[in-house]
């Protein structure tokens, strides 16, 4: 009888020792769980990071098709899209002076002519579309390379006046950067024309709109010469 005393006495001592033991080793496996759904999470997030960075070096490398901006110094940058900027035919891109962003210098993509900086601060830059009516650009017709004068007209268009009636410019025509004002580069595409006006007065005019699809952009490139 004393010897099952003893017992029942020495695990009834033991008990709070074993409940120690037993709440700290669940403390730990909950710590360790814990780490573990972080390193998890942790690992996700740079494999979103991994994948999303390859999917904009290719983005980076579509910019620049056949070589076309080369002679230019390229400053790549994320365009934010943001709505209050397009209502005042604006754009907002991540890259200030802190990356030696001028004003004036050229804004374009792997599809064409965007527009020019026109505010600079340390971390981003507001862009003037080619649709902004304080916008001004020198065309070249694709084929016939007959020359005119464009400016934005804001709502997504581009209107090209004192068009020369024997420059044969029709719907559909493609019109390109001229290259002379050491702005762009020469044979950038700007705009498509989708009606022409014929005056009486000896020239014509024509109704245009950006070959660039401006909400839909990621990435644009900033020239310098």
């Amino acid at each position: 009888m004393q010897k099952h005393t003893s017992l029942f006495l020495y695990r009834l001592g033991s008990y709070p020792q074993l409940l120690f033991l037993q709440t700290s080793q669940q403390q730990e496996l909950a710590t360790q769980n814990a780490q573990l759904k972080k390193q998890v999470a942790q690992y996700s997030v740079l494999l979103q990071q991994s994948k999303s960075q390859t999917q904009d070096l290719k983005s980076v490398n579509r910019l620049n098709p056949n070589g076309i901006y080369d002679d230019f110094t390229q400053v790549v940058a994320k365009a934010i899209l943001d709505v209050n900027f397009f209502v005042n035919n604006q754009l907002l891109i991540d890259a200030g002076s802190s990356k030696s962003i001028v004003m004036g210098a050229a804004v374009v993509n792997e599809s064409g002519v965007i527009g020019q900086i026109s505010n600079v601060n340390a971390a981003n830059s507001q862009v003037a579309l080619i649709t902004n009516p304080d916008f001004k650009i020198y065309l070249q017709q694709s084929v016939t390379k007959s020359k005119m004068l464009a400016q934005g007209a804001g709502n997504d268009t581009l209107i090209v006046r004192y068009i020369d009636k024997n420059d044969k410019i029709q719907v559909g025509d493609i019109l390109q950067t001229t290259g002379l004002d050491d702005v762009y580069p020469a044979n950038v595409p700007v705009a498509r024309v989708t009606k022409v006006f014929y005056e009486n007065n000896g020239f014509n005019s024509a109704l245009c709109v950006p070959v660039v699809d401006f909400r839909q952009l990621q990435y644009v490139v900033v020239l310098k010469k």
